[in-house]
Formats: structure tokens, C-alpha cells, sequence
């Protein structure tokens, strides 16, 4: 292209994140503000999803002080859980969580990242007092939610907590998803029930 604008470089950037080629996508990024060309939340979500794909939590502290000059995640929620999500991958999650109370709407989205990124670093109690936060928010949890507080209840051994959150997987009609499944799976066993363990295998 003669002229290469936002839009192209944001599209670009965009396809390289769709199929997992994330080393590029921040390439790209680069390349993009050598030659002065500047991001939108778009851009920036995007970016973002690659910082957290490959810890690159320097790049994505850079983005994070641009998007608050800029003052555009705290009304934009999707690049704000985007931002979530990126800390919360980095293992940065005192970050992540004022990020996270900073939001004007949280969604299912934004929950996921932060219960996910405590299930995944620890304290594990923390993902599961945040799922259940979700809930009394009144944001109903989808598969991945599901997974993430199962992963935690698998690491610190509570099969109690584990039964309840079958409990509403079965009502959700979301144990037929294969992630939720395994993670059921992957629960029970951590927690010594191998016989409710095969039983959901």
C-alpha cells in the first residue's frame, strides 16, 4: 500500500491475533508507531491479547499507560478486560484487580480474566471468591468461568465448592462443553474422587 493507515495496520495485527501468530502481531505493532501511526482501543485490544498470549507484560505496561492518558478503557469494556486479562496472564494481579474495580461495566469477559488469572497464579481462594462475586453481581458465568473456578477448586482440594459448581454446570446445560468436562474431570481427580472423576469422564 502506498498510504498505510490505523485501519490496515489494525486489520493486519487483528489476523495475526486470530491465528495465534502473536510474535508478529506485536512486530507489527511496532513497526506501526515507527512509522507514526496511531493505535484506537481497537489496535490496542488487539495488542493486548498478544502480551497476555506470550507474557510480554512490558509491552503491555506501555499500552496500559497510554490507554490511561488516553482515559479509554474505563468506558470502553472490552479493551478494559482486555487489560485484565493482560495483567492477570503476566501474573501481575494486584494490577489486574485495580484495573478491574476501575471499570465502569464488567462482564462476563472481564470476571473470567480475573478469576482466571487467580486460579491460575494463585491465591486459588482469591478465583473462587471472585466467581462467587460474579454470581451475586448477577453475571451468569459461561464455560470458561466455569473452568477456571474448577481449576481452582482442584488446586486447593475443595470438593465441596467443586460439587456446587457441577451443581450449576449441569444447570447451565454447559457439562456437554469439552473444556468444562475436562476440568470437571481434571478437579475431581486433583481432589482424590476418582469415582465421580470417571464417572463425568
Amino acid at each position: 500500500l502506498p498510504a498505510r493507515d490505523n485501519v490496515s495496520w489494525t486489520v493486519l495485527i487483528s489476523g495475526y491475533v486470530q491465528h495465534a501468530r502473536y510474535v508478529e502481531a506485536l512486530n507489527c505493532f511496532r513497526q506501526m508507531q515507527d512509522e507514526r501511526v496511531y493505535p484506537d482501543a481497537t489496535t490496542y485490544t488487539c495488542v493486548l491479547k498478544a502480551c497476555a498470549a506470550t507474557g510480554s507484560l512490558e509491552i503491555g505496561e506501555n499500552i496500559a499507560t497510554k490507554v490511561r492518558k488516553e482515559g479509554l478503557w474505563k468506558h470502553d469494556t472490552i479493551l478494559g478486560s482486555a487489560l485484565v486479562d493482560m495483567y492477570a496472564k503476566c501474573g501481575a494481579l494486584q494490577k489486574a484487580r485495580e484495573v478491574f474495580e476501575k471499570l465502569r461495566r464488567r462482564n462476563v469477559v472481564s470476571w473470567t480474566a480475573l478469576i482466571g488469572g487467580y486460579a491460575e497464579h494463585g491465591p486459588f481462594a482469591e478465583a473462587l471468591r471472585f466467581f462467587s462475586q460474579m454470581h451475586e453481581d448477577g453475571v451468569s458465568p459461561n464455560d470458561v468461568s466455569f473452568a477456571c473456578a474448577l481449576k481452582a477448586c482442584g488446586n486447593l482440594g475443595a470438593i465441596n465448592k467443586g460439587h456446587e459448581i457441577h451443581a450449576n454446570v449441569v444447570l447451565t446445560g454447559s457439562g456437554s462443553d469439552l473444556l468444562v468436562g475436562n476440568s470437571l474431570i481434571d478437579m475431581y481427580a486433583r481432589c482424590g474422587s476418582l469415582v465421580e472423576a470417571d464417572y463425568v469422564f
